[in-house]
């Protein structure tokens, strides 16, 4: 509960300072690890689900929230292909299931992504399978994000760059 409170703490300071004000200037808002983040990690830390949920009710809810989904094996094949050590909290070592880091990685976000799974239809989050390309992904998106902009997805070729 302490990390909960750490956590909730910092997201309303960026909420207050970072997405309220855009938000309220016409602006659009784009924000990495929301509220949903905290509602599966910290459940599957063991803190109750409705207190979670309540803690972060002042969270503005979002015109569209995506949940990119990626495979435990992808998501630690990334991982270890870019740096030498998983993080400490991030594989899950704190929960004391493996003292390995990546057998403990795999257990905790595991659980993780089997609790985001849970609140994809609570809170109408739009599941994009993360195991596809880049260009899959991006296509995915620019449909998911147009209606919201009025506008239509712009065509990508293969030869296109990908923001």
């Amino acid at each position: 509960m302490t990390f909960s409170l750490l956590h909730a703490t910092d997201f309303a300071d960026r909420l207050l300072y970072k997405i309220i004000p855009p938000l309220k200037a016409g602006m659009i808002v784009l924000a990495d690890r929301y509220a949903y983040t905290a509602f599966s990690r910290d459940t599957t830390r063991g803190v109750d689900r409705q207190w979670v949920r309540e803690l972060y009710s002042f969270a503005v809810r979002p015109d569209l929230a995506l949940y990119f989904r990626t495979p435990i094996e992808v998501s630690v094949d990334r991982l270890m292909a870019r740096r030498v050590k998983l993080k400490f909290y991030e594989a899950g070592l704190d929960m004391g299931w493996s003292s390995n880091p990546v057998e403990s990685f795999r257990l905790f976000q595991g659980k993780v992504l089997s609790e985001y799974d849970r609140i994809v239809e609570e809170f109408g989050l739009q599941v994009i399978d993360a195991a596809g390309s880049i260009t899959e992904q991006q296509r995915m998106v620019r449909q998911l994000v147009a209606p919201h902009l009025a506008t239509s997805p712009v065509e990508m070729s293969d030869e296109q760059p990908v923001a």
